[in-house]
């Protein structure tokens, strides 16, 4: 049972907020069809190449308008063959020529840029870009991009408090990014805005295997990394190193981690993520050794994190800690950052219902 403020019952999430839907690549032709925040949506391109998003429901009998085609700009029901056109209205309907006023679907603002698809699934007309989280590295020629995508059993929730506390790499991460030296370093948890930070500095340590791989380093090295988190669903994490000694390695090595997560249901989560590194830009090899490695390493925290959930009760997954330690300073101050604004959210007065880009007929 969700809580409640004012009579509203509240989500577990923010409708007024930005999520990746796709990357553009997903996307080069026909329907891709999406669950997010528990909405079906189907998401085209139009004849210019812009991004349209309506809900996959037909306004008829409620077949996901997926399972129809596109006609030039609009679709296409695979049932009755009513046409929709981008902005949700049904502009025709075989064997009649009134369109009832009903007969529209939901649509959805939507942005692309930096080879993302972003979905706003409050109202359209309050979509605002400037909440959109700054990935533009993504896009940038100086930062190459090794990216990937994976679905989670699991609250988007559980992840974001995973990734404010990357003390977890030092036991679920060995063999790739952690070791014990993350653990034992201490941490520096602040926050400017909505937006909370978590920094560690790991000194006098060896490097682990990937970041051993990336820089070649042979002695132990000085290692960071800062975790920013931009609610609802974004952590962005600088990461570095560099030798301790003149001459060790290849130089400072410098990435970024782009953490993309996005709530498919109460229980399902998309991940999209990418890996941008500012060094050695012309290494294919050294690219897709990134991507596999990254991939392994949320192969890891996938486990963990369905475990972890099948383990809690709904009520537990909205305050899943038993015993607080000092490594839960940054997910605790997030989740207090992302209930308020989820309760803002719910007092924000919006059509009916939630979501609704509404359309009328003359």
């Amino acid at each position: 049972m969700r809580p409640v403020v004012i009579g509203i019952e509240v989500d577990m999430w923010i409708r007024n907020a930005w999520y990746v839907a796709a990357f553009s690549k997903e996307l080069p032709s026909g329907l891709l069809s999406r669950t997010i925040l528990g909405v079906k949506v189907v998401f085209y391109r139009r004849q210019d190449g812009a991004v349209t998003a309506l809900e996959d429901k037909c306004s008829h009998r409620r077949l996901p308008l997926s399972f129809g085609y596109q006609q030039g700009d609009n679709l296409v029901c695979g049932y009755h063959g009513l046409v929709f056109a981008p902005d949700g209205k049904c502009v025709a309907i075989p064997g009649q020529q009134r369109i009832p006023p009903a007969a529209c679907v939901r649509t959805f603002a939507v942005e692309e840029a930096n080879g993302l698809i972003w979905i706003w699934m409050g109202e359209a007309q309050s979509a605002d870009l400037s909440l959109l989280p700054d990935v533009s590295r993504m896009g940038d020629p100086e930062w190459v991009p090794s990216e990937g995508y994976c679905h989670l059993e699991a609250d988007y929730r559980l992840l974001v408090d995973n990734l404010l506390d990357l003390s977890h790499v030092a036991f679920v991460h060995g063999r790739t990014i952690g070791n014990t030296a993350v653990a034992e370093s201490p941490i520096k948890v602040s926050q400017e805005g909505t937006v909370v930070s978590v920094h560690r500095d790991v000194v006098g340590a060896m490097a682990p295997p990937f970041y051993q791989h990336l820089g070649e380093f042979q002695k132990p090295i000085h290692r960071w990394h800062t975790v920013n988190y931009y609610a609802p669903a974004a952590c962005i994490i600088e990461i570095g190193c560099e030798a301790l000694e003149e001459g060790d390695g290849q130089g400072r090595i410098e990435g970024c981690v782009m953490h993309l997560m996005t709530p498919e249901t109460e229980t399902t989560t998309h991940y999209f993520w990418a890996f941008v590194r500012h060094f050695r830009q012309q290494d294919l090899a050294l690219t897709e050794y990134i991507k596999r490695a990254i991939t392994t390493t949320h192969g890891e925290d996938k486990v963990v994190v369905e475990l972890q959930h099948a383990n809690l009760t709904p009520e537990q997954r909205d305050n899943p800690i038993d015993v607080a330690i000092i490594v839960d300073g940054g997910p605790v101050r997030a989740r207090r950052v992302l209930a308020e604004m989820i309760e803002a959210d719910a007092r924000t007065p919006v059509a009916e219902p939630r979501g609704v880009q509404p359309c009328s007929h003359a």
